[in-house]
């Protein structure tokens, strides 16, 4: 295992001036759709052509597979916001299609193996659904709609399990993800520069957030937060870089708060606290006194971005996070219906607790047994419901793998804030775009800190 003073002595901060030159493309590029929407179509196809090539001219290169996925996991909310997207579900496609190249190029190591069990776990609900279903429900949407999250999951965490990357590698991963989130800011700023006009309630609120599902915007906005997070402890070089990107974490944050839809706020603030921790951990004496200032320039500027967003959304920011509705009255369900819901996998679980109620079942038994025409926002009660006990065994295998990984070699300072990432947004949004599971094969990368 790496000792603590050697990871500490070859921490090194990347050059990156050049990036600044595709922060600016991605900034016009957000304008440039909102313009021109239909400028989003060719934007997917660059994007898939672009990585393709990239794959095909370098397939030595295993980062190359995992800029791609990251690039395209950013971007898939934006995508999905602008019809850019041939099929609904064409970002997670898209990161499984780039994970099997990397799997074709460079394999996986055998203790990887693991997660065949995970996927062999799924199976059973499959054909559940398969006896059970009608003749009215198209039964491929509704396994693929329901499965297509844990495929992307599989597939991320096979070729990522303990592949070696650098850290200036790493953290040019975390530049990449920026990148299409910059161009999906652009948008939404053009598309509402006047939030005091759209947000008249405490709800979450989809004109605040390009037309489409708070959410998931919320989300995206928050892997954002989180990346620049990053960088004002290991940052950039170039101090106007650094200056540019403070000012996007600022207006990202602001962005991701207007949206009044919690979630991704509040994963972002809880994985930014435990990678502070991990810094902290094994910062020298000299960077834990910058670290110890920046805390203290991010407190300021925090309170500063909660109060423009406070005046900016006429005070409906502090009703949604103190659960009161536009008036000001306590509601009393800060998960905004989600209890009921998974209460209603809970007793789906107890009616059929072996092999469950079968994949995206759960739909259609909460209509039949409760009225409730919803489908679960949580993936943990999903499993639970439509896959039974094999559920709890496959979300007991996701959970220990990393924690082994952890406790054994925690190279990875990363691992538990992807990790809680995963977990956070599964509860809150399920497995509906493919953040969560490419972000939670991140976690299992093994990160040499070398000086090459």
């Amino acid at each position: 295992m790496v000792s603590k003073k050697n990871i500490r002595e070859r921490i090194k901060k990347p050059t990156d001036l050049p990036y600044l030159n595709q922060v600016i493309f991605h900034a016009i590029l957000g304008f440039a759709i909102f313009t021109i929407r239909p400028l989003s179509i060719i934007y997917t196809f660059g994007i898939l052509i672009f990585f393709i090539l990239k794959i095909i001219r370098n397939p030595n290169n295993p980062v190359i597979i995992l800029q791609a996925a990251a690039y395209v996991m950013a971007a898939e909310v934006f995508l999905r916001m602008t019809g850019g997207l041939i099929f609904y579900e064409t970002g997670k496609y898209a990161v499984i299609l780039f994970m099997l190249f990397g799997l074709y190029n460079h394999n996986f190591k055998r203790s990887a193996n693991i997660y065949i069990v995970f996927l062999l776990l799924l199976i059973p609900g499959v054909l559940v659904t398969f006896f059970d279903i009608n003749y009215e429900t198209n039964f491929r949407k509704t396994i693929l709609f329901n499965l297509s999250g844990p495929l992307c999951l599989f597939a991320s965490a096979l070729y990522c399990y303990q592949r070696e990357v650098k850290l200036i590698q790493y953290l040019r991963l975390l530049d990449t993800m920026v990148l299409p989130i910059i161009t999906m800011a652009t948008y939404l700023f053009f598309y509402t520069p006047n939030l005091q006009d759209v947000v008249t309630g405490a709800d979450a609120n989809f004109a605040a957030s390009g037309g489409f599902g708070p959410n998931q915007v919320s989300t995206v906005l928050g892997i954002g937060m989180f990346c620049l997070f990053v960088r004002l402890f290991l940052t950039y070089k170039s101090r106007m870089l650094r200056i540019i990107m403070y000012g996007v974490l600022a207006f990202f944050s602001f962005r991701a708060l207007a949206t009044l839809s919690r979630g991704g706020v509040f994963t972002a603030v809880i994985m930014s606290v435990f990678f502070m921790i991990s810094f902290f951990r094994y910062a020298t004496p000299t960077a834990k006194a910058k670290g110890a200032a920046k805390v203290v320039a991010i407190g300021v500027g925090a309170i500063a971005v909660w109060s423009l967003t406070l005046i900016a959304t006429n005070n409906m920011l502090y009703n949604k996070y103190t659960d009161r509705n536009a008036s000001g009255k306590k509601q009393g369900d800060i998960t905004t219906g989600r209890i009921d819901i998974a209460k209603t996998d809970f007793e789906a679980f107890e009616q059929n607790p072996v092999l469950g109620i079968g994949v995206g079942m759960g739909k259609f038994f909460r209509a039949k047994e409760e009225d409730i025409k919803a489908a679960s926002h949580n993936e943990v009660t999903r499993l639970i419901s439509e896959h039974g006990f094999l559920g709890i065994l496959s979300l007991i295998l996701l959970i220990t793998i990393p924690a082994v990984l952890y406790l054994t070699d925690n190279r990875n300072i990363f691992i538990i804030p992807f990790i809680l990432f995963w977990f956070l947004t599964i509860n809150h949004s399920a497995m509906r775009i493919a953040a969560p599971g490419f972000i939670y094969g991140l976690a299992l990368l093994k990160v040499k800190f070398d000086k090459s």
